[in-house]
């Protein structure tokens, strides 16, 4: 099965890659859907990988782009890993820094 792997920004301000399946009620009512990594995530969170999810609704997406090779390869890495621990290295080696997320707990009171 061909994989069309996309990127995608939505207005709940995730950055989502997307394996995009064809789906007739999906289609029909305006959902995106396929197997989903949220790129997004805090440093006390996880990367998941879900098969088959109805993300959203296609209004709600305000971009999509093509994924860069290194995000293509933490995707297919994620296929069957299913779910990681976010760490540093696991960020720097697929190039992920720039969609880590601050939390209220990542504020430093100075």
């Amino acid at each position: 099965m061909e994989q069309t792997v996309t990127k995608v920004t939505t207005s709940f301000h995730n950055t989502w890659l997307v394996d995009l399946k064809k789906d007739h009620f999906s289609e029909e009512n305006e959902i995106l859907f396929g197997d989903t990594l949220r790129l997004s995530i805090a440093k006390n969170d996880s990367y998941f990988f879900s098969e088959a999810i109805a993300l959203t609704y296609n209004k709600e997406v305000l971009s999509k782009e093509t994924p860069t090779a290194s995000e293509i390869a933490f995707f297919n890495y994620m296929k069957t890993a299913q779910e990681k621990a976010f760490s540093k290295s696991l960020a720097t080696k697929y190039n992920l820094e720039q969609y880590l997320v601050s939390t209220p707990s990542d504020e430093v009171i100075k």
